[in-house]
Parts: C-alpha cells; sequence; structure tokens
C-alpha cells in the first residue's frame, strides 16, 4: 500500500476484494515487464507505476487488465472533461 493511503481506502473507493484480488495476481507478470498496456499496447516496464484499468463504459463493473498509471488517469480526466457540457459563449439573459 502506498504510503498516502489509510487502510480501507481503496474499498471506499470502489476498489474492494475483488479488485486488491485480481491485481495482486497481476502484479508479479506485471512486475517482470511482460504485460502491455491495455489502453496504449506498449509493455508496462517493470518497476512502473500502473492501475488495474476498466473498460471504459462500464463503470468499475468490467476490468480491461492492466494499464500505465498515466494511460488509465489520462482516460478518466478526458471522460470526465467530455462530459462537462458547459456553453463556451453564453448567452445574454432576456429581459421581458
Amino acid at each position: 500500500m502506498a504510503d498516502h493511503q489509510r487502510p480501507g481506502d481503496t474499498t471506499r473507493k470502489g476498489y474492494g476484494t475483488h479488485h486488491q484480488r485480481l491485481r495482486a495476481q497481476l502484479a508479479p507478470a506485471v512486475a517482470r515487464g511482460t504485460v502491455s498496456c491495455a489502453r496504449c499496447g506498449h509493455l508496462i516496464p517493470p518497476g512502473a507505476p500502473w492501475d488495474l484499468g476498466h473498460r471504459d463504459g462500464t463503470g468499475k463493473r468490467e476490468y480491461a487488465g492492466p494499464e500505465h498509471r498515466r494511460c488509465n488517469r489520462a482516460a478518466g480526466t478526458a471522460a470526465r472533461e467530455a462530459a462537462k457540457t458547459t456553453d463556451p459563449q453564453p448567452r445574454p439573459m432576456t429581459r421581458w
């Protein structure tokens, strides 16, 4: 566990026992540098930070596989930005 996390943080964020077990199963292969990122297809180098990525559009129900941390988190940021529906040029309010 990273030093910035407290016990229970991952479960509270929706990454419970199933997620943690699957990540632990995949960790040895990722640590050897033999696993490709499920998002970009490039190998994840030994020692590089990685996340267990989800399939887009499934919330946290389906896993895509190990992903470079930067690929995983950039995808999440892009999805959040796309979901914003701000009007780039606000229209003046009409007074009656």
